[in-house]
């Protein structure tokens, strides 16, 4: 049945004049099922309109939405707004909460989220109009959107919820997953914001970064935001839902069959049949792979992101009038009970209604099962892992409790006897330390680690190659200040082992002027550009690396050569467009150690003694 469109967005007005849509006074292009020839050949085109005329139960569930103008409440930065019927969904998705087993924390995220889905602005993209998001905030990298240097994840993110009226920002279009992720975190944002914890915010800010979201997060999110597990049930309020499409690759094959040999009776080559035929099929059904809802409780489901559609005319049943009935869009329905989800996935899916067509006893509502579920989790660990400390403490942190082992010769290795009261347990908050040290990545904690070099309190034990050492606080430093200093030129160099000549030491430029950037304290950013600009130089003269113990050397192709300046001239102008600082993504293992080096436990600590005593023993 229509749903009333307050109860998705209050005050929400669409209409289709020409080829745009008006938003609360902005103008953008429209978003859903155009039959454009900029992607499709007039094959696939006719495909499409074909596929929507059995689909056509998606218009009998759309939300009608009035033509005339309206303003849109503004979602500002605090509690998202809600209408009398989201806030009975949600006092009844409260009411499932407080019969589960969850800490007070979970179950207010939980709410924030379905706040979240419940308000959300997003509409799905299109062929001809694909994902977009506030330029103001967000910055298009290598295909995918990432917060801009301009702003933070925390408010980049919260925009998305916020109506922009007449300021020529356009309503965000956001795939599936990417926006059932954007939810999830919006729902953490709201409950920090409004249980007062800006070390939330901070901590938030902190994980997201410049990173791709959810697919650059450190685990994809896992044990941070949210829990995976198997489908199906049982499932609670705020559970991220995925349902399996089992007819896509199927559907793919019939659909790219009837695209391939509509091409070839149109007198097409068997080439062009087939480039049009694969092109067209991945048009069609980009995304059917499955679909993302979020569980309301009561076994009902909502989606995230909205989709429109053409309204169906009477105009020619009408041609006595002067002017025919308005083109319209209109919203398709927002929430489900399980059963007529399933139907919509068989009504929404290009894919599924190939199949159907082919043979129609084979394809089920019901063959649409729930497969995989994200469910959020308190903060707890967001915060432990993520909450900020001064630059200065958890430099004090990284300095052990423990004694340095004692290093000793054995032949031809160096091997540390460690003390029989030596704590392991201490390694592992030394571990945390050093972890949160180095996702810190601002330009104050660069400089402050330069100024900590000398630092000589012990850290931790590492071998490599039969050499034994202790690192101290002032060694890992050097390391981590060294690695982000020079990330922009080694990032990109050619992927061979080897030394590189003595020549090649980019680096020189920041001690020539090392003086000068600290009084100024200059950005990274601009250190890693200038640095990069040395390499070019000097990779001038590089034509191999060094001889290694076998005698061999790499010698660089030409073509080697000049896509390292390529990367370098690219790598240059992303720095000073985006006046942000390269910086690595670094695990630090369960044995820490620098890079290249291996950690010990009390374990290969036991077996390193063993080896010392055996040798002692056949020295005598």
């Amino acid at each position: 049945m229509p749903q009333d469109p307050r109860e998705i967005f209050p005050g929400f007005r669409v209409a289709q004049g020409g080829n745009v849509l008006r938003f609360s006074g902005m103008t953008l292009p429209h978003q859903t099922h155009t039959l454009s020839a900029r992607f499709l050949s007039p094959t696939a085109c006719a495909f499409r309109v074909s596929a929507l005329a059995s689909a056509l139960l998606i218009v009998a569930g759309t939300l009608l939405l009035s033509a005339q103008p309206s303003t849109l409440p503004r979602q500002s930065g605090g509690t998202l707004q809600l209408t009398a019927e989201q806030e009975k969904i949600l006092a009844r998705a409260g009411e499932i909460l407080n019969q589960a087993a969850l800490s007070d924390a979970e179950r207010q995220v939980r709410l924030q989220v379905l706040k979240a889905v419940l308000t959300g602005i997003v509409i799905r993209p299109s062929d001809d109009d694909p994902e977009m998001r506030n330029p103001n905030h967000w910055s298009l990298v290598n295909d995918s959107f990432v917060v801009s240097y301009a702003s933070t994840p925390v408010e980049a993110i919260a925009d998305l919820w916020v109506v922009h009226e007449n300021d020529g920002v356009p309503i965000p279009r956001i795939r599936c997953l990417k926006y059932t992720s954007l939810v999830l975190i919006q729902g953490y944002i709201q409950y920090f914001r409004e249980t007062h914890n800006p070390a939330g915010l901070d901590a938030l800010n902190q994980l997201i970064g410049e990173r791709n979201i959810p697919q650059g997060l450190p685990n994809g999110g896992e044990d941070l935001l949210w829990k995976k597990r198997p489908g199906s049930f049982p499932l609670l309020p705020g559970d991220q839902v995925w349902f399996d499409n089992p007819f896509f690759k199927r559907g793919q094959e019939l659909i790219r069959r009837e695209i391939y040999q509509k091409s070839m009776i149109e007198g097409g080559s068997p080439e062009e049949a087939d480039a049009t035929a694969d092109a067209s099929m991945e048009s069609l059904t980009a995304g059917e792979e499955g679909s993302n809802v979020f569980c309301l409780g009561d076994a009902r489901f909502i989606r995230g992101a909205s989709s429109l559609s053409r309204l169906s005319r009477d105009s020619f049943q009408h041609r006595e009038h002067e002017n025919g009935p308005p083109h319209e869009l209109v919203f398709t329905q927002k929430i489900f009970s399980l059963k007529r989800f399933q139907q919509h996935m068989l009504d929404d899916n290009y894919t599924a209604q190939a199949c159907l067509r082919a043979t129609p006893s084979s394809v089920r509502p019901e063959d649409f099962k729930i497969e995989r579920v994200r469910c959020p989790i308190g903060p707890d660990n967001l915060l432990r892992q993520y909450t900020v400390q001064s630059l200065d403490s958890l430099l004090d942190a990284m300095a052990s409790h423990n004694k340095p082992p004692r290093l000793v010769r054995a032949g031809d290795v160096t091997l540390p006897l460690f003390d029989e009261d030596y704590k392991w347990p201490e390694q592992e908050r030394v571990r945390a330390a050093f972890d949160t040290l180095l996702r810190t990545k601002n330009d104050d904690s660069w400089w402050l680690l330069r100024m900590h070099i000398h630092d000589d309190r012990y850290v931790l034990t590492a071998t490599r190659g039969g050499v034994a050492k202790n690192f101290t606080v002032g060694e890992l430093c050097c390391d981590t200040v060294d690695s982000r200093l020079c990330l922009g030129f080694t990032a990109h160099l050619p992927l061979v082992p080897g030394r590189l000549p003595p020549t090649f030491q980019p680096e020189q430029e920041y001690w020539l002027h090392e003086t000068q950037w600290a009084k100024e304290r200059k950005p990274l950013y601009a250190m890693q550009a200038a640095l990069c600009e040395r390499a070019i130089q000097q990779w001038e003269t590089v034509g191999a690396t060094l001889p290694g113990s076998d005698g061999q050397a790499h010698i660089y192709s030409a073509a080697e050569k000049a896509r390292y300046v390529a990367s370098l001239k690219q790598e240059i102008a992303t720095r000073n467009r985006m006046k942000q600082a390269a910086c690595e993504d670094v695990i630090v293992p369960c044995l820490p150690a620098p890079g290249g080096w291996d950690g010990f436990d009390a374990e290969t600590a036991r077996s390193t003694r063993e080896e010392y005593d055996r040798h002692a023993v056949s020295g005598n």
